[in-house]
């Protein structure tokens, strides 16, 4: 009996451990089983080609300005600091000893020895979190923070504890411990938006991180457990308490003596402790100019957002903060002015801006988008780019359209009709009705002859004149006008584009493209990109001469004389828009290109505007003082016949030759080299007004001109006509004067205002048409005079209220043969 129950006994124990071991057994496998799983969601975290050692905290890109000096010295100023997250990383070396024991003692004491993992440290959190009742400690070791940081997310969940885990060992096995120390110390988040402990050390004590003395490195090796409620800002006694916790664990390690603890101890948190400053994106300096080089990278595609905003990238712009200076006090100054005489509106909306260039480089040398506090200028009027392209640039554009009949085989001396004209239902207007009669092209571009561009346009051609401007400007054909009111600026320009734009004419035909910087760096210094300055041909030498010519006596004689500059020869054109919306210089040195404009952000008129006044003495200003701090000296191309010095006064012998030097230009006004004279193309003879088609050529030196075309003469006409007496006009030679007059097409004489359909012709000097006889005043009218239209000076509105942003500018209306032309030209 008793051996059956003992039996019994012995079998109830071996069932027991038989299912004990099973069930040991089942966990084993359950704990296997989680242990792959987790291991696998490790995997589908990380893509299967990723490669640790690519791996770079995101940093801060700082972008500076580029100062050249006359001595050959370069220095260069931060303009701004941008990041999502402000970090600057250094290599570990730069890390002083206090903070890389600091951060082991507080963080991971035994980070020298385990791989990844502190099975110790785990248990010690188990039990604090467990004698607290909730999570006290994590046991995270410094491998464990970094991955977590970078790679996954912040949540607590024991699946992401497991994920971290894995990770990090994986981590251990790629990276040597330095390696995963310099990381930690460059990712980790101290507090006030800085991120890494050379932000950290620049945002608490003001220094860099090699700089920070043992109390210092303590004090920030105890703040990533909770950066806010550790901050030395807002509770200096219970940060002051932190830091002695990891002074102790320091004493402890045997990482420092109990003197050094003892000292430290002593020094005063507040002592050493930077002013407070929210660290994170920050524009300091050229806001404008700044934010247009933030987004041209950021729409390049070798770069993009990430890159500009994450690389810790070290761009060097062409900006030179002297010039912005300089520039941003000469617009602020006159802008204030206007508005204070109530030209313009009053408050933000009347504005200005300016940009200047270099001629042979392009580099972007000044640019002001506004005159104002950043908070409310912030649109850039200066470059606005898409849907925006800026403003009508008026008359300013007509150099483009004179350059483009340069080409086609005209002349300074060539002349044309400034009469009145109609075209359809389109009557454009000159500025002033004395500026009728018959001008050549020199002095219809210095008085601003509106009526003689029309013309010229209509000569050359439309898409011929778009297709040069567009090249000359850099832009796409399609944005300007098809319609001969673009002869009179009806589409959009930018300043920074018109003085580029500027630039083909003082280099002699070529046209540099736009260049905001030259270097880019990475935080360590190594060289990304270097932009070298790059030229395009788009004028032959010859044309870009004779603008040259032509844009020097828009200031000597014309309408730019206030932007003249004593002994520096400068270069330009007005511009003032329909009803004085707008106002335009946009001038040029051999070395420099500037266009500033000055106008209404909600497009309303200004009062008694003009180019020459408003903007020329902002230029002027600007100019002299950026050529004197620069130390230039430089020269138009050879055959320009331009050339001033900024020696000082000139002796009496050099103004006689100056003055001889100038009477023989302006005798001759042609393209070096020969002569010009305008010829039948069907005989070759000089043309008279009855040639149906004629062109212009080039005389050899020395060579003798053609006679008098004697296929085409004037029909025989009962009675005397009356002959009119043109301006003779030299072209260059000692004989064959030619001029060009307006005759009608139907009759052959000379055109007047009821001529349907007129056309210029050239004919010797001398000679021509009489009037024409078919087409006079209807019956039982006066003969008409051209009305005397001075432009009305609007009156200024009261106390307007400033616009919220600039409102869309109004674009060119669709213009046909019946339907009327936007506007009848502006001032000058």
């Amino acid at each position: 009996m008793k051996k059956q129950k003992k039996k019994r006994t012995g079998n109830r124990v071996l069932r027991a451990f038989r299912v004990f071991n099973a069930l040991i057994l089942m966990g084993s496998f359950g704990v296997a089983g989680f242990m792959y799983g987790g291991y696998q969601s490790v995997v589908a975290v990380l893509p299967a080609d990723m490669d640790f050692t690519k791996y770079r905290p995101p940093g801060v890109t700082e972008i500076y300005s580029t100062e050249r000096h006359k001595d050959g010295s370069v220095t260069h100023t931060l303009l701004a600091r941008i990041a999502e997250e402000d970090r600057t990383p250094v290599e570990l070396s730069r890390v002083p000893d206090y903070l890389q024991h600091a951060t082991i003692a507080i963080e991971d004491e035994r980070f020298a020895s385990h791989r990844g993992i502190d099975p110790e440290g785990i248990l010690r959190a188990i039990r604090e979190n467990i004698q607290q009742g909730g999570i006290a400690q994590g046991g995270s070791t410094i491998t464990q923070q970094l991955v977590k940081n970078v790679w996954l997310t912040q949540e607590r969940t024991f699946d992401r504890k497991l994920k971290e885990m894995l990770l990090a060992m994986q981590f251990e096995e790629k990276f040597s411990k330095d390696e995963i120390l310099e990381m930690y110390l460059n990712e980790v988040y101290y507090g006030q938006g800085a991120y890494g402990v050379q932000s950290a050390a620049q945002t608490y004590f003001g220094k860099d991180v090699e700089d920070l003395t043992l109390a210092e490195a303590a004090l920030l090796a105890g703040m990533p457990r909770r950066p806010s409620y550790y901050s030395p800002y807002d509770d200096a006694p219970l940060c002051r308490k932190r830091r002695l916790v990891v002074l102790t664990k320091m004493l402890q390690l045997g990482y420092i003596t109990s003197e050094e603890k003892q000292e430290a101890h002593d020094e005063q948190i507040g002592s050493h402790l930077a002013p407070r400053v929210d660290r994170g994106v920050a524009v300091f300096k050229a806001h404008h100019f700044t934010n247009l080089v933030i987004r041209e990278l950021v729409n390049d595609p070798r770069y993009g957002h990430d890159a500009v905003w994450k690389g810790g990238l070290r761009i060097y712009t062409t900006i030179d903060m002297r010039l912005q200076e300089i520039a941003e006090a000469e617009l602020t100054k006159r802008i204030e002015t206007l508005r204070r005489n109530r030209n313009i509106w009053a408050g933000t909306v009347g504005q200005g801006a300016l940009a200047c260039v270099s001629v042979q480089t392009g580099d972007v040398l000044a640019m002001v988008g506004g005159v104002g506090n950043w908070e409310e200028i912030q649109y850039n009027r200066a470059h606005p780019g898409p849907p925006q392209y800026g403003r009508q640039p008026g008359s300013s554009f007509k150099p483009y359209l004179f350059a483009t009949a340069f080409e086609s085989g005209y002349s300074p001396s060539s002349m044309f009709s400034g009469g009145p004209l109609r075209i359809g239902n389109w009557s454009p207007k000159n500025y002033s009705p004395s500026q009728g009669g018959n001008y050549s092209l020199k002095r219809a571009l210095g008085a601003s002859v509106n009526l003689v561009a029309v013309r010229l346009i209509r000569a050359v051609g439309i898409n011929k004149t778009r297709r040069y401007a567009s090249r000359i400007l850099n832009i796409p054909e399609d944005r300007l006008a098809p319609y001969p009111s673009l002869a009179l600026g009806v589409s959009e320009l930018s300043p920074l584009e018109h003085a580029l734009g500027y630039c083909s004419f003082a280099s002699g035909g070529w046209r540099p493209d736009m260049r905001l910087y030259h270097t880019i760096q990475d935080y360590t210094g190594e060289l990304i990109e270097y932009r070298a300055p790059h030229q395009e041909r788009v004028l032959s030498k010859p044309a870009a001469i004779s603008m040259i010519q032509c844009l020097r006596y828009v200031v000597t004689s014309g309408t730019g004389r206030r932007a003249g500059i004593s002994g520096l020869a400068c270069a330009g054109k007005t511009g003032t828009t329909q009803q004085s919306k707008d106002a335009w210089w946009v001038g040029f040195t051999p070395d420099l290109s500037c266009a500033v404009w000055v106008g209404n952000d909600n497009n309303k008129p200004m009062r008694g505007a003009s180019g020459g006044g408003f903007a020329g003495p902002v230029w002027r200003e600007f100019i002299r003082q950026a050529t004197d701090l620069l130390g230039l000296d430089g020269k138009y191309p050879e055959g320009s016949g331009v050339r001033a010095s900024r020696r000082g006064e000139q002796t009496k012998e050099e103004e006689e030759e100056e003055e001889e030097e100038k009477d023989e230009q302006e005798q001759q006004d042609v393209l070096p080299g020969g002569r010009r004279i305008t010829v039948c193309s069907s005989t070759g003879g000089l043309a008279t007004p009855y040639c149906p088609d004629t062109l212009e050529r080039m005389l050899g030196a020395g060579e003798a001109a053609p006679g008098a075309c004697s296929a085409h003469r004037a029909p025989r006409r009962g009675g005397g006509v009356e002959r009119p007496e043109p301006e003779p006009v030299s072209d260059g030679g000692g004989g064959g004067q030619t001029t060009t007059v307006t005759v009608c097409t139907q009759s052959g004489g000379a055109a007047g205002p009821y001529c349907p359909d007129t056309v210029e012709r050239g004919f010797p000097a001398g000679g021509g048409p009489g009037r024409c006889t078919q087409h006079g005043a209807p019956s039982g009218s006066a003969q008409p005079r051209p009305p005397r239209e001075t432009p009305p000076e609007p009156e200024p509105d009261p106390e307007p209220e400033p616009a919220p942003r600039p409102e869309p500018q109004p674009t060119p209306e669709t213009i046909g043969v019946s339907t009327p032309e936007p506007g009848d030209g502006g001032g000058d």
